[in-house]
């Protein structure tokens, strides 16, 4: 597998095939994070594959609800091969608020500085995040999550 189609797992069952296929091709293990603190918050599940620049969560129901795509190094994590990750990429805040606009899709951004963009694409948002005017981060979230 040279492209993961990371949106089209969004969803997925922590077992359905493709999900483990990935899981075992990065050597990902999986947490429990349970409601430690009694605080009412649910019970996720988190794979992560620092060397390879992205992590999942699965909501309580151990559906995909969330891909971390680390574009930049940041929190342990090496940067994802970009020709990886299947969606755009965009360089700068500006070219993304230009793509999604030009394409018809729904955004919302942060409300002062250029430092987060997200495209709603109807089952699932793309969140890019923008640090120093460089691309830095983007997180794909189902509806759901």
């Amino acid at each position: 597998m040279t492209n993961f189609d990371f949106e089209a797992l969004l969803g997925l069952q922590l077992k359905d095939d493709k999900v483990i296929e990935l899981l075992e091709l990065r050597d990902m293990q999986v947490v429990y994070d349970f409601d430690r603190t009694h605080e009412n918050l649910e019970d996720v599940y988190w794979a992560a594959a620092p060397k390879s620049g992205f992590q999942f969560r699965f909501d309580q129901e151990q559906k995909l609800d969330v891909v971390f795509l680390y574009i930049a190094a940041s929190e342990g994590f090496e940067p994802v091969a970009r020709d990886e990750v299947g969606i755009p990429l965009f360089e700068t805040f500006d070219e993304a608020r230009q793509a999604l606009t030009q394409a018809g899709i729904s955004l919302k951004e942060s409300p002062d500085e250029k430092w987060w963009i997200k495209g709603d694409f109807g089952a699932n948002t793309r969140h890019y995040e923008f640090r120093k005017d460089a691309l830095f981060r983007v997180t794909l979230s189902s509806k759901a999550a």
